[in-house]
Parts: C-alpha cells; sequence; structure tokens
C-alpha cells in the first residue's frame, strides 16, 4: 500500500492510497481513524477521481461516525477506568 496524495480538510488529516486496484481513503482526526475503500474502476482511476469522490455529504458522514465512536471510546474507558471520585482524607470536618 502507498500514500498517493493528502486531500486538504480543517479538521481531517485526509489519506488516499493505492493498494491492489482499489483506494483506501483514511480519515483521522482526535486519536480515531476511519478507512474507506474504494475499487478501481473506469470512472475511479487516480487521485483527482478519489478527490471528487470524498465531497462534502462523505465528509459529514464520516464526522457522524466519528462522533459515534468518540462515545464508545469514552463508554469503554470509563467502564475500565472510572473516574476517581474525590475523597477526604485528611478526617478533618469541613468548614462551611
Amino acid at each position: 500500500m502507498r500514500i498517493i496524495g493528502r486531500i486538504p480538510h480543517p479538521r481531517l488529516q485526509i489519506t488516499v492510497f493505492a493498494n491492489d486496484g482499489r483506494f483506501p481513503v483514511q480519515f483521522e482526526t482526535d486519536g480515531l481513524s476511519q478507512i474507506y475503500r474504494f475499487r478501481q474502476s473506469d470512472r475511479l482511476k487516480s487521485l483527482a477521481d478519489v478527490q471528487k469522490l470524498v465531497n462534502k455529504d462523505l465528509i459529514d458522514t464520516v464526522m457522524v461516525q466519528f462522533s459515534a465512536m468518540r462515545a464508545a471510546h469514552s463508554l469503554a474507558l470509563n467502564t475500565f477506568a472510572p473516574p476517581e471520585v474525590p475523597t477526604d482524607t485528611d478526617g478533618l470536618p469541613d468548614i462551611i
């Protein structure tokens, strides 16, 4: 798999690869990533074609998916290691 280009975006890093007759497109943000693979065809044969494919509608869908992924990621972390609740360890009464 080799990188054939990047697609600029203000919130995402979008990398386009070429691999065995496919164009994997990787979207990355905040430590999460998604890869969509598109088969090469007569209509999809170059980086320019992939750039046309990665339009606002696809990016909006990717962003919705990232939102769901962030929620799942947070849930997994909180289940594994719940946030610590501060405890009063000095034994003195609270001053109001």
